[in-house]
């Protein structure tokens, strides 16, 4: 690179808008990402980066967990259920050579296999996708997946660990009545992703050396400057009246909403979690589909993902999803 190419390059760096900057980095840090969280719901990526959790919240104080000895086997929990599940023979477990069993309490079960804590060791750093977290957040998945499709199911954080038997009833026993109230919530339902996305394209530089800011009269830096604020109001108002519209437009076919993230001021719009009843979904999925079209003539890209287990619409404190 030449000393031209450098101060051309520091001309544009100088003037670029902080907030399109940040809008950048933004987009950078959620790209980064992109192919692990799209093969599972964000919920479970964000427990996975965090390490193992009790299910739906802090251990109750009367059973403190304790740490389990290298090679000791411990309980690895994907899910509470209505006892009774036809659970398949054959359905494969998290780790090798385990089979999926239920904890049963009453009429409740815990749904959950062996496992050595060295068998959960991940580097965190790694988000390949045929690394160790990657293959494991897959495996808790598969189970939930092929549970959810016998009957309604509430999914635990992924690394939910119980040292034992008698901490597993305990666990259910405690949990019951919240429990039972979910499950009713959430039978015969699963979980929609919908993220509005702002597209961020480059403007095309005009042919030749570009005005310096010391070139410009304060007169035409001004008009420049109120006519890039107004752009920047009538997209963020353009983005205000998409998510509106977004929302309305789905309402008809959920039961629940949860908006998880998103802003105005940023390349994420929207990122929304919807609860669909199973005999809704042909028409929620027309429905987002055909706003998806109509919003990408106004440079909004809408993702959906889905179905999936309600991982969003889930808590095991007596105060329901948080």
């Amino acid at each position: 690179m030449t000393p031209a190419d450098d101060d051309a390059l520091g001309r544009l760096a100088r003037a670029a808008a902080p907030d399109v900057l940040t809008e950048a980095l933004q987009r950078a840090r959620e790209d980064a990402v992109t192919r692990l969280s799209a093969l599972l719901a964000d919920a479970i990526v964000d427990a996975a980066l965090t390490g193992p959790r009790t299910a739906g919240g802090p251990a109750p104080e009367s059973a403190p967990p304790s740490p389990p000895a290298d090679g000791e086997q411990v309980l690895y929990a994907y899910a509470l259920a209505r006892s009774g599940l036809p659970l398949p023979e054959d359905l494969p477990a998290l780790t090798g050579g385990a089979r999926v069993r239920q904890v049963t309490e009453g009429g409740l079960a815990l749904l959950a296999s062996p496992v050595t804590p060295e068998q959960l060791q991940v580097d965190e750093d790694d988000l390949s996708e045929d690394g160790r977290l990657a293959t494991l957040v897959r495996g808790h998945d598969a189970v939930l997946r092929a549970a959810s499709d016998l009957g309604p199911v509430l999914p635990l954080r992924f690394g939910t660990v119980v040292p034992s038997e008698e901490a597993a009833h305990r666990l259910v026993r405690e949990r019951a009545d919240a429990a039972r109230a979910q499950l009713d919530r959430v039978d015969g339902t699963r979980e929609w992703g919908v993220r509005l996305v702002r597209v961020l394209t480059g403007e095309p530089q005009a042919a030749g050396p570009q005005p310096r800011r010391e070139e410009m009269s304060g007169t035409e830096y001004l008009s420049a400057r109120r006519a890039a604020l107004a752009e920047r109001d009538r997209g963020e108002q353009d983005a205000a009246r998409a998510a509106a519209l977004l929302e309305d437009a789905l309402a008809p076919h959920v039961t629940d909403v949860l908006r998880r993230g998103g802003s105005t001021g940023s390349s994420l719009l929207l990122d929304v979690a919807y609860l669909v009843p199973r005999e809704r979904e042909p028409g929620f999925r027309a429905a987002a589909l055909a706003l998806g079209e109509e919003l990408r003539s106004a440079g909004l890209e809408l993702e959906l993902t889905g179905p999936w287990p309600p991982y969003s619409f889930v808590s095991l404190d007596e105060g329901g999803p948080a």
